[in-house]
């Protein structure tokens, strides 16, 4: 049975069809303990039938510690969000911690658009100082699936991982992993912290949030 509507599938099939290249979603996951996986994995499913040019590729947690190292995942479920040019498969930093359902999975969407090809929003200057980035950032958007203005805040954190190198961002369930939210203090979502340094608090405006995210941390006491 289909978990989008098919009005809904209809949409999503017209913006799928103006991707320019392949997209393959890299779905980390765990046979036991892991009793998000299943529904992760289903979600997931409704995307290829959409396109041709999106594919979905389990990643066994326990068993490919190669993968995992490389794309920096420490729990499940998890995705990863890679595309294909020019014949090599490239990473695009922007990952998914936790079922992407509600809200969420508007994020993912936006994330596989942009992965295959959708011009970036992000405003000439925010890619100008992402351009001018000197030092690895590691973002993490606090999320819950029934928060309307998360999927912005993981838009921008997403946009700036695919515009930089140097940026990797996840988009967190915030509800999935207790012990994050309780690790970073997240009382409100969304909730973004940069390096384990910077909050920003809400969706905020982009050059607010990319000034915020890229600024330099003040020195410890």
């Amino acid at each position: 049975m289909a978990l989008i509507a098919s009005a809904d599938q209809d949409v999503l099939r017209e913006s799928f069809a103006e991707m320019t290249r392949p997209v393959r979603l890299l779905f980390f996951t765990q046979t036991l303990d892991c009793p998000t996986c299943l529904p992760t994995r289903q979600i997931l499913d409704e995307l290829p039938v959409l396109s041709d040019k999106i594919t979905v590729e389990e990643v066994n947690f326990v068993l490919d510690k190669d993968r995992v190292a490389l794309y920096g995942i420490d729990r499940v479920p998890a995705v990863a969000v890679v595309y294909e040019e020019a014949g090599a498969l490239l990473d695009s930093r922007m990952r998914f911690l936790g079922t992407p359902a509600g809200y969420e999975f508007v994020s993912l969407v936006q994330a596989v658009l942009l992965a295959g090809g959708r011009p970036s929003r992000l405003a000439p200057d925010s890619r100008a100082a992402l351009a001018a980035l000197d030092r690895p950032l590691t973002m993490r958007v606090f999320t819950t699936p029934t928060c309307p203005h998360c999927p912005r805040a993981v838009a921008l954190a997403h946009e700036m991982a695919f515009a930089s190198p140097q940026v990797t961002a996840y988009a967190i369930e915030a509800t999935e992993f207790p012990d994050l939210a309780r690790r970073y203090q997240v009382s409100g979502v969304p909730k973004t912290v940069v390096n384990d340094q910077v909050e920003i608090l809400g969706a905020i405006p982009e050059p607010d949030f990319v000034a915020q995210a890229l600024a330099e941390p003040p020195p410890a006491a």
